[in-house]
């Protein structure tokens, strides 16, 4: 699975790495992957059934592919709007 995980805050999906980051809590800053600090709020933590309701920060997704050695051709371009 690789160092990476993901948590809602601030409106996106972010990936954070758990190597240089502490385990995400609600009111507590973390660096995101995307270089953003972000504050998850209670509303951001699932169940481990749960739904991710928040849309998938995409600069966020390419560094972790990146990061993780994916093939040039599973690494998409980045949208307009990311």
């Amino acid at each position: 699975m690789g160092p990476f995980r993901w948590q809602q805050a601030e409106g996106r999906r972010h990936a954070y790495n758990v190597e240089k980051t502490a385990t995400p809590h609600p009111g507590i800053a973390f660096n995101t992957l995307c270089g953003v600090e972000v504050t998850p709020r209670e509303q951001d933590f699932v169940e481990l059934s749960g739904w991710w309701h928040d849309p998938t920060c995409w600069v966020c997704d390419r560094e972790w592919r990146v990061r993780s050695g994916f093939p040039a051709q599973d690494i998409p371009p980045l949208p307009e709007n990311a």
